[in-house]
């Protein structure tokens, strides 16, 4: 067991040894592409990748060096990388709608929101102060509320009836309406 540990502290020093060797491609691709969010380090762990998958599919006397058949597979394996990072924008580009196209009461609905966010950061703000006082059942209620689960499914995860699910929702509304009443005044 040990001798294996050994051949596999080998293997690791003998790969990095290789892969140092061709440190220089890398930086050669990465001067030559631009993948959006990527640092030195995702660069470095893409040309460990291709230097794995050289190693496992390249065969001698097919006519190229070792060096240019790893650059064959690393630029390979940055143009696939290229390709999804495209694709992906070009998924959001198709899911896009004018709003010219079907007019801007198509999107009052999904825009109505905006109108309270200084609301809604207030009434936040007051439950993570302790402003206003929650007890454990209307505050995970409320969690879960927020996160649009409906509250018969809350009955369900937090083991309560439907009905003081309902109970703990409306007294949790109450008393942050008091509270910004009480502010109001």
């Amino acid at each position: 067991m040990e001798e294996k540990n050994d051949s596999e502290q080998f293997d690791s020093v003998a790969f990095e040894e290789m892969f140092s060797q061709y440190v220089p491609i890398v930086y050669s691709m990465q001067s030559r592409y631009h993948i959006r969010d990527f640092d030195l380090d995702d660069w470095l762990q893409e040309g460990r990748i291709a230097l794995n998958d050289a190693m496992q599919s390249y065969r001698k006397g097919r006519g190229t060096t070792f060096g240019l058949y790893y650059k064959m597979i690393f630029e390979n394996r940055i143009r696939s990388l290229l390709r999804r990072q495209r694709a992906k924008k070009r998924f959001a580009q198709q899911q896009a709608v004018s709003i010219e196209k079907v007019g801007s009461e198509a999107f009052s609905e999904q825009f109505q929101y905006h109108e309270f966010v200084e609301e809604d950061l207030f009434i936040s703000e007051m439950l993570l102060t302790g402003e206003v006082v929650l007890s454990p059942l209307e505050l995970r209620a409320l969690n879960y509320y927020l996160k649009g689960v409906e509250p018969k499914m809350i009955a369900l995860y937090l083991d309560e009836t439907e009905k003081a699910v309902h109970n703990a929702l409306n007294r949790t509304k109450n008393k942050i309406k008091k509270k910004i009443d009480e502010l109001n005044e």
